[in-house]
């Protein structure tokens, strides 16, 4: 389990490295302003749909369902409910892209409130009628990816997330100088990336012998089953997207406050994605086949070193945004059209966003234990009650503290989120918790504070070099070097507050023979 979290964890790491490239990019071509709030809005809008139809309630329903056919009726059988999914899906996707585009000037006008008065509407309902077709591109490619992960193959769905960004890379890089029309080549570099992810997970697939014959699409008692089972977290997704328009749309009242948010957003996804990420879809699948096969503590022990796992990773990173945000923004960002002070501005902004990384991490380990029980219901109503707590403090704080109290409005609600998480798994005796789990998590704890009072010493003495410094290599060097000190420093405390030893740590990765 923990070699396959870290193919995918590696996989995002990849990912992640090379979005940063991207967005430093992006951040040149477009700064901090009007027109890079333009180009979030167009980029969000496909991916709320991945998150609803896709990522989310998707997988949850549909990789339970697919593992147990594998498990109880063989390959065919499991291939064959596959198709008839695919199929559907695919109907039900074009049909709200075919939507999407008829009304995508009002979508993005009453999703967007600020940008009517000062001409960001038309750019970014042109340039979200373009991108709006990754829907149907991505949607597929999480259902490719959760047959995959069900047969054991974590690094072809993890690595399709990569060729996004170098579709990404050659536009800034190569086609964006040549044609001076940087919106209108992002907008397109997400429709050609949709395609060629795809390429990638159906290929393996067909290489990994699924049998991917086509089908008409038709609704039978199995895709009711998915329906039933899909319903309460599409209602959950859609309830957090909508709390996370909700988010957006207040900040558009501030010009460049969507931006600010994106950017530090895309710091904060570095641990989300790596670890949370990672964890659910490993997760998912061993826990629904312990739980298949009857081992019901082998399905709580899983659950157990995912949460180990996850805070042992995410809590040092918290830790830095913490203590160095401005510093970690100043130097990956700033350049070109991205100011100073809009850099600082996203750094505010990442410290708010900050508290609430160990809670989204925790909530994508915690909920595959109600998941693989094909239980989507009482996760549906713990996402409600997180959104109602984020919608109720959002405009509050952001008249308070400007797009700086939406990030923290978010972390505020994560929490929620985990603690309920957590109550219901007890409630439910799944969680598992094994003797000494919450002494470890302290010495965790204290090992990431040591880490960030030392990594906060080094970045007052290396100051000039992060904020004096125009050379973007040079400044981006000296953050790396700082990153690196922390990581070591980590690793030290960690060994000498005896979380782990590094022969457990050796013993976790080591390959073992399949049963």
């Amino acid at each position: 389990m923990f070699r396959s979290f870290f193919t995918v964890g590696g996989f995002t790491l990849l990912s992640r490295i090379l979005g940063f490239v991207r967005d430093k990019l992006i951040a040149v071509h477009l700064g901090g302003g009007a027109m890079a709030d333009v180009w979030v809005a167009a980029f969000r809008f496909p991916n709320i749909f991945r998150r609803v139809f896709g990522e989310g309630a998707f997988n949850a329903a549909f990789v339970p369902m697919y593992g147990r056919r594998l498990e109880e009726e063989g390959e065919e059988a499991a291939d064959s409910f596959a198709r008839r999914t695919i199929s559907l899906m695919a109907t039900i996707l074009i049909t709200c892209f075919v939507i999407s585009f008829i009304f995508m000037e009002p979508i993005v006008k009453y999703t967007n409130w600020g940008y009517a008065e000062d001409g960001r509407l038309e750019p970014a309902v042109m340039a979200s009628r373009i991108t709006v077709v990754y829907l149907i591109f991505i949607c597929l490619v999480a259902a490719f990816s959760g047959i995959l992960n069900s047969r054991r193959v974590f690094g072809a769905p993890a690595f399709a997330y990569v060729v996004l960004n170098l579709v990404f890379l050659a536009a800034l890089l190569i086609v964006i100088p040549k044609t001076g029309q940087p919106l209108i080549v992002l907008s397109w570099s997400v429709v050609v990336s949709g395609i060629l992810q795809l390429a990638v997970v159906v290929g393996v697939a067909i290489k990994k012998g699924v049998n991917l014959r086509p089908c008409l699409p038709r609704i039978d008692s199995d895709m009711k089953r998915l329906g039933i089972l899909m319903a309460p977290g599409l209602l959950s997704a859609g309830v957090q997207q909508i709390n996370l328009l909700v988010g957006q749309a207040v900040a558009s009242f501030d010009v460049g406050g969507q931006a600010s948010i994106y950017y530090a957003d895309r710091i904060q996804q570095l641990p989300l994605g790596i670890i949370g990420m990672a964890g659910s879809v490993v997760l998912l699948t061993e826990i629904t086949r312990n739980l298949r096969g009857g081992d019901d503590a082998g399905a709580k022990k899983c659950l157990n070193q995912g949460l180990e796992m996850s805070l042992l990773l995410s809590l040092p990173a918290t830790v830095a945004m913490l203590v160095i945000p401005r510093e970690i923004m100043y130097g990956i960002f700033e350049g070109g059209q991205f100011t100073k002070d809009a850099a600082i501005t996203a750094g505010w902004v990442l410290m708010a966003f900050a508290p609430g990384v160990p809670a989204y991490v925790l909530a994508k380990v915690l909920q595959p234990g109600y998941f693989a029980r094909e239980d989507t219901k009482t996760p549906m109503r713990f996402s409600i009650a997180t959104a109602l707590t984020n919608i109720v403090l959002v405009y509050p704080l952001f008249l308070w503290l400007g797009p700086v109290g939406c990030a923290l409005a978010t972390s505020i609600a994560g929490w929620v989120n985990v603690v309920l998480l957590w109550f219901g798994l007890r409630k439910a005796n799944f969680m598992g918790i094994v003797s000494g789990f919450f002494s470890r998590v302290a010495r965790i704890l204290l090992a990431s504070i040591l880490m960030g009072a030392a990594v906060w010493g080094l970045a007052r003495l290396v100051e000039p070099w992060l904020f004096g410094q125009e050379n973007f290599f040079l400044r981006a060097g000296a953050l790396v070097v700082l990153v690196i000190i922390g990581v070591v420093i980590y690793l030290i405390a960690v060994i000498a507050t005896r979380v782990y030893s590094m022969a457990e740590l050796k013993g976790k990765l080591r390959r073992r023979p399949q049963s």
